[in-house]
Order: structure tokens, then C-alpha cells, then sequence
């Protein structure tokens, strides 16, 4: 479940072309000088990578992991596959939030006035209990 910050984030930072990088096999350099080659699975808000079938390089050499995490804060390049349209991602990956969020806020609306309509029966309830006594 994706927080609103991170919605946030992803509708409006560069974080959106992260996410339309997810299925795709790509290259992530590191801070470190270290690289992991693999595919991505999620990108959250906060640009941490989850990532399958991975082989992390290092200068002594290669190793290969089924699942692997990447902190956001790790991260120096990503690299962009040449089949994924950036431009296409981005907006498909902002059209999808902006929805996602209309469809929150008609929900947060919905308890809100369902909310309202049950204290008012209870205000009208307490009401009719006061003056019958």
C-alpha cells in the first residue's frame, strides 16, 4: 500500500519513469562502484528497487541472487532499457496516480458523509432519549 507521500513522489518526480521500467531487465549502478543487472519487480516512491534473477558485480567478481533489494539512497544510474518509451511510461505511470487518487478521494468522501449521516442519527437519537426523560 503506497502512502500519500509516495504517490506524491511518484506523480512528480522522475520516480514515475522508475516505475515504468518495472518487468524489464536493467542495469542499476551503485554509490559503491558496484553494479546489479536483473529484472525489476517494484519501485516504490522512495526510488527503492526490489529485483529478480540478479547478478550483483563487484571487482572481484559476479554473484547471482534470486531476489534482491536496492535502497534508494544506493542508487547513482539506472540504466533505461532501449525498448521502454520514456516518455510513454511517464505519462501512463502519471494518468494511472491521477486516477488511483480520484479514486481515493471519492472513497475518503463516501466514509466522510456516511460518517456525518450516522453522528446525526446519534445526535437525533440522544435527542428523543432526553425528551422522553
Amino acid at each position: 500500500m503506497e502512502t500519500h507521500r509516495e504517490r506524491f513522489l511518484i506523480t512528480n518526480t522522475m520516480v514515475c519513469l522508475l516505475k515504468a521500467v518495472e518487468g524489464f531487465k536493467t542495469t542499476v549502478e551503485l554509490r559503491n562502484e558496484k553494479q546489479v543487472t536483473g529484472t525489476v519487480i517494484k519501485v516504490d516512491g522512495y526510488m527503492n528497487i526490489t529485483m529478480k534473477n540478479v547478478v550483483y558485480e563487484t571487482m572481484k567478481g559476479k554473484v547471482c541472487f534470486d531476489d534482491f533489494y536496492v535502497n534508494g539512497r544506493n542508487i547513482r544510474y539506472v540504466h533505461i532499457p532501449d525498448e521502454v518509451d520514456m516518455r510513454k511510461g511517464m505519462d501512463a505511470q502519471i494518468r494511472k496516480r491521477n486516477y488511483a487518487a480520484a479514486n481515493l478521494k471519492v472513497n475518503e468522501d463516501i466514509k466522510a458523509a456516511a460518517w456525518q449521516k450516522m453522528t446525526r442519527k446519534e445526535q437525533h437519537r440522544q435527542k428523543q432519549v432526553n425528551k422522553q426523560k
